[in-house]
């Protein structure tokens, strides 16, 4: 009889138990939610960045991960416009449909007829204050039914998600700084998927493949004129960034160098060519032996030009392509039409060539 007691009481809790859990799933302030007509979650969030307006804490876009199960027993038409964000002041927050991304892992949830008991997600997307917190409410649409379904409320912490746009931002500085200035960026390792070595190997490869220091200069000597050229920008140069989208997997960075530029160096060099010719007048005895001996002066004082020509920030900006690679983020160096900019990029960068 004792046995049989311990056994009921037993049960009557794990009842108690599993009512109160079922009743904590439709609370007001929990990140699901359920009625008769659906089940809504969140299933996740981050701060996105889009057409260049970059997130500060008062005004920043939130991306909802939003799914919707129809437990309706028939068809369901789900919209975006079912869904409404209030603030604390229970003042309504417009919802951003204008956002887009090329990744097939960002998609805002689109307008669908849900079989019943089949789910669907999709972001949906608010301007919002990091600092506050918020209620996500889904009305569902239903034309055939004379009540109105019971609301569904979700509570939204803004200071629970994550916005990687510093993150994003650290990743392209530490690419720049190490593969066009020489610079041994900490972040470098922690944040960028590229092999740092292969690409500053690329850039100084263009460099000396397009720039026109003079006749019968050899590998040697446009491997001094490099170091040369990217020392002088290293300690003068720079660069500006600014985190023009962020998404999932993905983002863009504008770029706008400040670096030495070939064009303003020309009343140098021929300064330089002046002084060889006056302090070796007479000296070679034919024009190739006069010509090795100037390249062999040029390349030894090309420094000193580099050094006093003033760095200049370009006129135009240039995108810089991100794709997450696990905890990292792989730049994109590939030279194809769709990634034209960074072509152009590794131009300026190389001083206009």
């Amino acid at each position: 009889m004792i046995k049989r007691k311990v056994i009921l009481l037993f049960s009557l809790t794990l009842i108690l138990i599993l009512i109160l859990a079922g009743c904590g799933q439709s609370k007001k302030g929990a990140e699901q939610g359920k009625s008769d007509v659906a089940e809504v979650k969140i299933k996740n969030g981050l701060y996105i960045t889009f057409d260049g307006q970059e997130n500060t804490d008062d005004s920043a876009l939130l991306a909802l991960d939003v799914g919707i199960t129809n437990r309706s027993g028939e068809t369901l038409d789900i919209y975006s416009r079912d869904f409404t964000l209030f603030d604390a002041d229970n003042e309504k927050v417009p919802y951003e449909s204008s956002v887009y991304d090329d990744s097939d892992n960002f998609r805002l949830l689109e307008s669908s007829t849900l079989p019943n008991n089949k789910t669907v997600s999709g972001y949906l997307v608010f301007r919002i204050d990091k600092t506050k917190s918020y209620e996500l409410h889904y009305q569902p649409s239903l034309y055939d039914s004379d009540q109105k379904p019971e609301e569904i409320v979700l509570k939204v912490n803004a200071q629970k998600y994550k916005d990687r746009q510093q993150e994003i931002t650290d990743a392209a500085n530490a690419f720049i700084q190490n593969v066009f200035f020489g610079k041994e960026e900490p972040k470098y390792a922690s944040l960028v998927a590229n092999d740092a070595a292969q690409e500053q190997k690329k850039v100084k490869e263009a460099f000396k493949e397009n720039t026109n220091i003079g006749d019968d200069i050899s590998d040697t000597q446009l491997d001094q004129v490099y170091q040369a050229f990217q020392k002088a920008n290293a300690e003068s140069g720079g660069a500006e960034l600014k985190v023009d989208s962020a998404f999932v997997d993905t983002a863009e960075v504008k770029v706008t160098p400040k670096v030495v530029n070939f064009d303003d160096m020309y009343d140098q060099v021929n300064d330089l060519q002046d002084r060889f010719v006056d302090d070796n007048r007479g000296k070679y005895p034919n024009y190739n032996s006069a010509m090795k001996a100037w390249n062999t002066y040029l390349v030894k004082h090309i420094g000193e030009v580099f050094s006093h020509t003033e760095p200049q920030v370009s006129k135009d900006s240039y995108t810089l392509k991100l794709k997450k690679e696990g905890n990292k983020w792989k730049i994109d160096s590939s030279n194809t039409s769709d990634n034209y900019d960074y072509e152009s990029l590794v131009s300026v960068m190389n001083g206009g060539y």
